[in-house]
């Protein structure tokens, strides 16, 4: 399992300055994807009632999000 340093807070970094941080990086990230349309992840769907994802298209989707 790979872990990003950036996630974790620096010693001396207080919980407002986490958040601030974390809103500002989630904010850039929005803005690029908006700019960018090509980087956003796509969300798989399905119409409701049709039919279901097999669990190996969760693990899929999820590991190159959070992992990819």
């Amino acid at each position: 399992m790979r872990f990003d340093r950036r996630l974790w807070p620096a010693k001396s970094e207080t919980y407002e300055q986490m958040r601030a941080r974390m809103i500002a990086e989630t904010s850039d990230y929005l803005t690029e994807c908006l700019r960018r349309p090509e980087l956003a992840p796509r969300i798989p769907m399905i119409e409701t009632g049709t039919g279901t994802f097999p669990p190996s298209m969760s693990k899929a989707f999820w590991d190159s999000i959070l992992f990819g």
